[in-house]
């Protein structure tokens, strides 16, 4: 079962400088039975990294006390959407900016914090899982070059393809 619409407005209504994007998302989905929340997160994730380089973090208190409120009881979905969905796009995201994803912690309240290291570890996991298969010299035939996201970033010119970047690619340090 999908995350609960009015759980996700909720969330989204504690960015209010964020509705006029959010209200886009859903039109751009409108013809969709049930939007891609996923993507609407991500949407909200590039809106904190944005605001955050900007300095205007006013809204970060109230939309991170949002978040922290339905991750005390959640359901599942609502806590994959969160942690997947925002949180990991928000790490993704800020890994390419010179601040990095450490500052946004200090909004996050204690069940928060362990979802969000939870995120962080797996990433890390699967970038030494990724650096210790690397395949072996007789398997020739099945050697790809690996996606290099900061190069794809320098060459990419559209705005839309850099967030899709951006969000699912994370800049290792």
């Amino acid at each position: 079962m999908p995350a609960n619409r009015e759980q996700i407005e909720q969330i989204v209504a504690a960015a209010p400088n964020f509705l006029d994007r959010w209200e886009r998302f859903l039109k751009d989905w409108e013809s969709e039975k049930v939007p891609p929340w996923y993507v609407g997160m991500s949407e909200l994730a590039h809106y904190v990294v944005e605001n955050y380089a900007q300095g205007f973090t006013v809204e970060f208190s109230k939309l991170f006390g949002t978040v922290e409120a339905f991750l005390q009881n959640p359901d599942p979905e609502l806590e994959n959407l969160i942690a997947v969905g925002l949180f990991e796009d928000i790490q993704n995201i800020a890994s390419h900016r010179e601040f990095g994803a450490s500052p946004f912690r200090r909004w996050l309240g204690a069940r928060s914090l362990v979802v969000w290291d939870e995120v962080d570890a797996g990433m890390q996991r699967v970038a030494a899982w990724s650096a210790r298969n690397k395949p072996r010299w007789w398997q020739f035939w099945r050697r790809r070059t690996a996606f290099d996201a900061k190069q794809a970033l320098e060459q990419v010119e559209s705005p839309v393809l850099k967030k899709i970047i951006e969000a699912n690619y994370r800049k290792m340090r």
